[in-house]
């Protein structure tokens, strides 16, 4: 049945492709290869343009056009409108996988969602924009550098920022409002910025950030790879060794972080 599908899928894909091709090559032969010899008539005679005359050239020229002393420029429309089709065709074509590649992926990300926090799924609803004091606070970055710190610790995993602990998509929208560059490029330097803050600046080829539509918001997606080797965070004077353990991070003291780091060595 999906080889079936797929290959309807495939005819369907060329069908457009070919239904453009001889569209724009029509288009082409019957509309605009007129219409230049109209254009060009005008130029060349300098007759005045009335109602009466223009009927006239319309109908000589038009007539001309399609006449065999015109083949040659005939041809040439054709093929200058089958190859503007094509483009068209192939661009629709595109865009309708984009499309499906798009609704696939929301799909799988509402399916993490709905699995709520585990030992690779983390929600947060923001980076900086505290929804109870309704105000800006940094300490919560701090929080999100925690997070990406403890799955780098453990088997990787991913932060997903927008969503609430109970499942609710909140979006970015506020949190872009606390950003000089309120969109989705400085969101994602914002998260690179805090990686290299608390982090390290070597630590941040490690996180690839994404982007997606749900429910007409912005969501961010940061997948998170395992480090080979120990990542601290370090605040101010403190650094401090994290770890992603079920659905929550938690941090080790030397000793715990030492006998963890000590196992992972020999499995």
């Amino acid at each position: 049945m999906k080889t079936g599908t797929r290959v309807l899928s495939r005819l369907a894909d060329k069908r457009v492709v070919i239904l453009h091709t001889i569209f724009g090559a029509l288009i082409f032969y019957l509309l605009f290869h007129p219409l230049t010899m109209i254009v060009y008539w005008y130029e060349f005679n300098k007759e005045p343009l009335t109602f009466s005359s223009f009927l006239n050239v319309l109908s000589h020229r038009t007539e001309h056009s399609f006449s065999y002393k015109m083949l040659e420029m005939s041809f040439i429309f054709s093929i200058m409108g089958g190859v503007t089709g094509l483009i068209f065709g192939l661009y629709k074509q595109n865009s309708k996988k984009l499309n499906k590649h798009i609704q696939l992926l929301n799909k799988d990300l509402l399916k993490l969602i709905n699995q709520g926090e585990n030992q690779f799924i983390e929600l947060k609803s923001s980076v900086r924009y505290d929804f109870r004091q309704k105000t800006t606070n940094l300490d919560l970055e701090v929080v999100i550098a925690k997070t990406l710190a403890g799955f780098m610790n453990a088997k990787g995993g991913k932060l997903i920022i927008g969503v609430n602990d109970n499942k609710e998509i909140l979006g970015l929208e506020k949190d872009f409002r606390t950003l000089k560059q309120q969109n989705t490029d400085g969101f994602e330097q914002k998260i690179y910025e805090l990686i290299s803050k608390y982090i390290g600046k070597e630590y941040c080829f490690y996180c690839t950030v994404y982007f997606h539509q749900l429910d007409k918001k912005t969501i961010c997606v940061i997948a998170i790879d395992e480090v080979d080797e120990p990542v601290y965070l370090t605040k101010g004077k403190d650094t401090i060794f994290y770890i992603r353990t079920g659905n929550s991070t938690k941090p080790l003291t030397i000793k715990e972080a030492f006998h963890y780091i000590k196992m992972e060595k020999k499995s």
